[in-house]
């Protein structure tokens, strides 16, 4: 399984040390394994899409399955990275991903939106998506919008394997 990691200010990296994908201003990782990557994202507000030619290096890199850990806060000023980080796998030929909530810090109505829609998506195009639980408030930013039983929630990465 592919793993990202979305922090919600700024960037993305590849696990290899041999390219990066520019964003915004701080740096993500992404690590491999066996079942495919997990990739660490800063959403940051302004960030720069990776170029074409970086987006491409790394899209030869994925496999089939990616989780992205977001970290940091997802809201309105964020949310275009992680809609423009979930097309880009799409369209790179990922077709299960999974959104790791657990480092999120905060999430507010535009980011639950956000991932209500991509989940809706990703369905619509046969991709499968999950979402690891974040901590109780952003669980509970979930139960006020009312859509945590719309949306494919797993206990933890373990839950994943």
């Amino acid at each position: 399984m592919k793993r990202h990691h979305p922090t919600m200010a700024g960037s993305i990296r590849p696990a290899d040390q041999s390219g990066a994908l520019e964003s915004v201003a701080k740096r993500g990782t992404t690590a491999r394994d066996e079942n495919g990557t997990k990739q660490r994202i800063r959403l940051a507000p302004g960030a720069a899409p990776p170029s074409p030619a970086v987006r491409a290096e790394q899209a030869a890199k994925l496999t089939a399955m990616h989780t992205l850990v977001l970290v940091g806060e997802l809201n309105r000023a964020s949310t275009h990275i992680l809609e423009a980080e979930i097309e880009r796998l799409y369209e790179a030929g990922i077709r299960a991903i999974t959104l790791d909530l657990s480092q999120l810090s905060g999430i507010d109505s535009a980011g639950v939106a956000v991932i209500v829609f991509r989940a809706k998506w990703c369905r619509k195009r046969d991709c499968e998506i999950a979402l690891i639980r974040g901590s109780s408030a952003v669980q509970r930013t979930f139960e006020l919008a009312g859509v945590v039983d719309d949306l494919p929630f797993m206990e933890s990465d373990t839950a994943a394997a």
